[in-house]
């Protein structure tokens, strides 16, 4: 974000502080299941995992990627660009 400019050096900053407070739990994705749903959107498995764990904690999907974001949308999941 910063060498495409999108973002300048303070608002990445505050971006991380925020980030910080988030509580985080690792979870294994099911990877038969993000394997099926890698093929049907037609999405790296890598992105397919997040929307296997988003869906199956009924966890919003925060992402900059926007066809990710669509997938998601498309799943009937909730997704957050940010």
């Amino acid at each position: 974000m910063l060498k495409q400019k999108r973002l300048t050096l303070n608002d990445a900053q505050e971006g991380l502080a925020i980030l910080e407070t988030v509580l985080i739990q690792y979870v294994t994705p099911d990877f038969h299941s993000a394997l099926a749903l890698a093929h049907a959107t037609n999405l790296y498995a890598y992105d397919a995992y997040f929307l296997d764990c988003a869906a199956r904690y009924n966890a919003p999907l925060l992402t900059l990627d926007r066809k990710l974001k669509t997938a998601a949308e498309e799943l009937g999941l909730a997704a957050w660009e940010i």
